[in-house]
């Protein structure tokens, strides 16, 4: 008959409420040679990119001393004796106690022994379930207001062929409301009826907090220059940036819907500069 060993993921659970779970280690329970190991990753960067709230130092002090111990059990073969036929009990009661708590190892699963060499098991668990956290991160261009703004200004210069708009650009409108000590700049304005300001607002950011107060800023500060939009006809153009993190997209809607309750303010997503560059670029003509 083979000889069998046991593992069981230890997962994350990101959001509970939404049944997000990651793994971010694995156990291996050796019976018969009274060993027990314990992998993880060493690199949480790609885990942080994907979800900013993650808690990698806590996770990091986990990983710590779960390796201890699975450490100290391999020698003490005496304590796999006690739970040989019980491997869920040898992890809750000397490892990591099941609980609520979003660190948890999952049900332990039954494999068979297929070859004596231990470290080649880990090798391959570890390949099968945690190489993600190894893999080389895609270099992407943070889509910021500098970004959004050669963006606009290149499609603006293919529609105007070729003509330079660098000096418009280097010298940026600057609002003073009268009675205060507040300035207010725009990189580009354009007239089309009405005045329009275009301003960058870039969301690709990092976490919800940090979208949320973005949104507030904004919000007041297109409310503060209301009298202005009223005396000069302007309107205030914002060249938005989503966030690349999926699970922001919440937020970002949001900020968005919080901005467009201003008056005299048109949202350009990343998606529509093509057309609103268009209609710039006519007027401009």
């Amino acid at each position: 008959m083979n000889s069998v060993f046991y593992y069981s993921i230890l997962q994350y659970r990101y959001a509970q409420s939404l049944g997000e779970v990651l793994n971010v280690g694995v156990l291996l329970l050796f019976p018969e040679q009274r060993q027990a190991v314990f992998i993880h990753p060493e690199r949480l960067g790609r885990i942080k990119k994907l979800y900013p709230k993650f808690a990698d130092k806590t996770i990091r002090s986990y990983f710590k001393g779960i390796a201890a111990r699975t450490s100290q059990l391999s020698k003490q073969p005496e304590i796999f004796a006690n739970y040989e036929q019980h491997p869920r009990q040898l992890i809750d009661h000397e490892i990591l106690i099941r609980d609520s708590s979003a660190l948890q190892f999952s049900d332990v699963k039954t494999a068979v022994l297929y070859t004596n060499d231990l470290a080649a098991i880990s090798d391959q668990f570890y390949r099968l379930y945690l190489s993600f956290y190894d893999q080389p991160e895609e270099y992407r261009i943070p889509h910021d207001e500098s970004y959004l703004v050669k963006e606009f200004q290149k499609r603006l210069r293919q529609r105007l062929n070729g003509v330079s708009l660098r000096e418009a650009f280097e010298h940026p409108l600057t609002i003073k409301p009268e009675g205060t000590n507040f300035s207010y700049k725009f990189p580009f304005a354009w007239q089309n009826g009405t005045y329009n300001l275009v301003k960058p607002v870039s969301f690709d950011l990092k976490s919800e907090d940090s979208i949320h107060e973005k949104a507030t800023f904004n919000f007041g500060q297109f409310s503060f220059l209301q009298p202005y939009a009223n005396e000069h006809n302007a309107r205030f153009d914002l060249l938005v940036a989503r966030p690349k993190d999926k699970h922001l997209y919440s937020a970002y809607d949001d900020a968005l819907q919080q901005i467009e309750r201003v008056p005299k303010v048109k949202i350009v997503e990343e998606n529509e500069l093509d057309s609103y560059s268009e209609k710039t670029a006519e007027a401009l003509r």
